[in-house]
């Protein structure tokens, strides 16, 4: 028997490529365990939006069932919770290395370090601090249908913002998860079906003028947030990505 005959097969496809996309954006296990080619893990970073509009879709399944229960500004802590603990806090965690960075100066060697690090410095713990808060005082301010349209478009618009943030710069690790995520180009068919999808879901939600204006809100922000990490860095690392989809979510939902 060769070495290639007992090698484990190798999944791909669509199912696998949304799974794939699943492991990176929450903590929901997995259910295919085989290898997947580096082809199919670049492949799943199209999907993230889809996973957005899920995660999005679940929050307001929860807080259609705890609004018989707790007042609204209570939900709305709940409900951050719940994104926290389903993402594994992995986003708030960039965010966080970000602003360490940031706080250091703009020597690009040291920012890179802190990025690498994963201690949470006292940028790190402030940026958290007002990230949570922005978006619970956004949430409680929002009632009835725009607060169920917030709620999904958020995390899809955010999930958007990080494929966008990243195409076309470099990844300036030369190793890690993100370095094979972003390793091939995103299809144009997957990323203009991402893109119709995500159109579509805000034709059904309604409140057009204000899902309109935190498109537009986002846009902007991705468009000047790779701006800076171009002049900054260079590129991009996973904790960038991260910390563009946390701003663009809060943005989002004080847009709403």
């Amino acid at each position: 028997m060769s070495a290639d005959d007992s090698a484990p097969p190798v999944s791909s496809g669509f199912f696998t490529e949304i799974q794939l996309a699943f492991s990176f954006l929450t903590i929901l296990p997995v259910i295919d365990q085989r290898p997947a080619s580096e082809e199919t893990v670049a492949a799943s970073f199209a999907w993230f939006p889809i996973v957005g509009f899920l995660i999005g879709l679940a929050l307001a399944g929860e807080d259609w069932i705890l609004a018989h229960f707790f007042a609204q500004v209570i939900r709305s802590v709940l409900i951050i919770i719940s994104l926290t603990i389903v993402t594994g806090g992995v986003h708030l965690d960039g965010l966080a290395d970000t602003a360490d960075a940031l706080g250091a100066g703009r020597e690009r060697e040291r920012a890179l370090d802190i990025l690498r690090d994963s201690r949470v410095g006292t940028f790190g713990a402030s940026a958290i601090f007002f990230d949570l808060t922005l978006k619970i005082l956004a949430l409680s301010t929002l009632a009835g249908h725009r607060r169920y349209a917030a709620l999904i478009v958020a995390p899809m618009i955010a999930r958007w913002a990080m494929l966008l943030v990243a195409r076309g710069l470099p990844y300036l690790r030369a190793s890690g998860s993100g370095s094979t995520l972003l390793s091939g180009k995103v299809s144009g068919v997957r990323t203009a079906a991402v893109a119709i999808f995500t159109i579509v879901v805000m034709l059904m939600l309604g409140a057009m003028g204000p899902v309109a204006l935190a498109t537009a809100v986002a846009l902007a922000i991705v468009f000047a947030m790779r701006s800076f990490y171009r002049r900054w860095l260079g590129g991009v690392t996973g904790d960038l990505i991260g910390a563009c989809g946390e701003l663009v979510e809060i943005a989002v939902l004080l847009a709403m």
